[in-house]
């Protein structure tokens, strides 16, 4: 694996070594690809391919009272699961304070900036009120209760974070209960799908995001490590719609712009950061379920960065005249969209420097492969480039024309490379979802040379990580290379 004995998951222990920011040198560590600490305390950087699993365990939990109904469930779960239902002290162990749970970054929400998942209150007939949503218990358990008098059955299904199903238990005054045990391995926001006897609802009693393109009930699973995401006694910027029009799609288009403690007051031009979503999402997500701007301002709090302005579109929108989603070879509309409306558009009517060393794009998933293609494309464009999830292999596109088939075999590589970026990040976990692309693009790396470019860097979360954590990581640590 890699360089085999500076693999820290590999020898079983993580190594506590420099800061990003402080970091001048990686030869300062003895090892080719080097560790360094994260804010999660098990994530590591780790060098070659490595053969890690990727699968998520399944779940399948009947309701909190249905003891001995469990299947398909780890056995700490399992184990869990009874200590719950038997009323075992052991498992209602503080983890998080109360000023944890209740920081209103997680009530941060598309809807509401207030929590009425966890607190909401429902009018039974006859008077009397009854207790509904979510509950997130001080040992990081989630207390559930849906209302719903005339139905037999209700499921939860989960997403994202976490996948398989709970079965909630019905209580004589047509409250549905039931309770997910905590596992520090399942931790942000994870999508809730409601089946009552069979059919989907949303449920308006537990928040609501976009997810896969669609609308869905989630919940925020804690983890103290998301410290870095909190909302603290710290500056705070600010995040302003825009709607500027799109040539190339004939359409007014909508983008969401973070622009950093100070900004209004100032006089000061701004280094610009385009940050993409993934497939399925919009430019929301990257506020509501990112956190970016609380990220950003606990980071300039910090002196880690330099202020910085993100601009974060919609990016997949379709051509009206074509198909597909613009980050390959058949529609790339969003690609001159950017290009061509949004960039002159942000550069019109805000103040930001527009050199190349001064724009940055980043993106997760989708967006990694459209920050990979578009700043492959025009190195003259755009100095740093972030890729939080595989950037340039996808399955079944051996035979495509993307742009890295050309870049990392110029036979100018890698001098040409090193000299078009300052900045060339990548990372993952080997949760997500096709985590041997990521090792595929780790090959193309090493064959052109880049991976020993002083650009070059490669950030492996930990086995734990989920998805949406490790792309909150991602932005975190690759904010603290660029525009520097």
């Amino acid at each position: 694996m890699g360089d085999g004995g500076c693999d820290p998951l590999a020898n079983g222990h993580q190594e506590s070594i420099e800061r990003i920011s402080g970091m001048k040198n990686r030869s300062q560590i003895g090892c080719r690809e080097y560790t360094r600490r994260s804010f999660v305390g098990r994530a590591a950087v780790m060098g070659g391919g490595a053969a890690l699993s990727a699968a998520v365990p399944s779940l399948l939990i009947q309701g909190k009272y249905a003891e001995g109904e469990v299947s398909q469930v780890p056995k700490r779960e399992v184990a869990a699961l009874s200590a719950a239902a038997s009323g075992d002290s052991t498992t209602n162990t503080a983890k998080f304070s109360k000023e944890f749970l209740s920081n209103k970054a997680f009530q941060d929400w598309a809807l509401t900036f207030e929590a009425p998942g966890a607190q909401s209150i429902e009018e039974k007939p006859g008077g009397k009120t009854i207790q509904t949503g979510a509950v997130i218990q001080p040992n990081g358990d989630i207390q559930f209760r849906i209302f719903a008098p005339k139905a037999t059955e209700v499921k939860l299904k989960f997403t994202l974070v976490r996948t398989g199903e709970l079965v909630l238990e019905k209580r004589d005054d047509g409250v549905f209960e039931g309770v997910l045990p905590y596992d520090d391995e399942h931790s942000g926001p994870m999508s809730v799908d409601v089946y009552i006897d069979g059919m989907a609802f949303i449920y308006p009693y537990l928040p609501i995001h976009w997810s896969a393109g669609y609308p869905h009930n989630f919940v925020e699973v804690p983890e103290s490590d998301l410290d870095f995401l909190l909302i603290k006694d710290v500056p705070h910027g600010g995040i302003t719609r825009e709607i500027f029009w799109a040539e190339a799609g004939q359409s007014w288009e909508r983008c969401f712009v973070y622009t950093p403690p100070g900004y209004a007051k100032s006089t000061s031009a701004y280094p610009v950061l385009y940050l993409q979503h993934g497939a399925g999402e919009n430019e929301v997500v990257w506020d509501h379920c990112g956190k970016v701007a609380y990220i950003l301002d606990n980071l300039l709090a910090e002196k880690k960065i330099v202020p910085f302005i993100v601009v974060m579109n919609n990016n997949g929108i379709r051509d009206p005249n074509a198909s597909g989603q613009g980050f390959g070879t058949g529609d790339p509309i969003f690609e001159r969209v950017l290009l061509e409306s949004c960039i002159p558009f942000i550069e019109k009517n805000h103040r930001v420097k527009s050199t190349k060393w001064d724009r940055a794009l980043a993106g997760l998933s989708m967006g990694s492969f459209q920050s990979c293609d578009i700043g492959f494309r025009h190195p003259e464009l755009f100095g740093s480039i972030g890729t939080f999830t595989a950037s340039m292999t996808r399955v079944g596109e051996e035979n495509n024309t993307r742009p890295y088939k050309t870049v990392m075999k110029d036979p100018e590589n890698p001098g040409k490379f090193g000299k078009n970026y300052r900045v060339y990040f990548r990372s993952t976990t080997p949760k997500e979802d096709r985590f041997e692309t990521f090792l595929a693009d780790d090959k193309i790396c090493a064959d052109a040379g880049v991976d020993k470019l002083p650009c070059y860097h490669r950030v492996l979360y930990s086995k734990r990580t989920t998805k949406w954590n490790s792309w909150r990581m991602g932005l975190r640590d690759y904010s603290q290379l660029i525009f520097k």
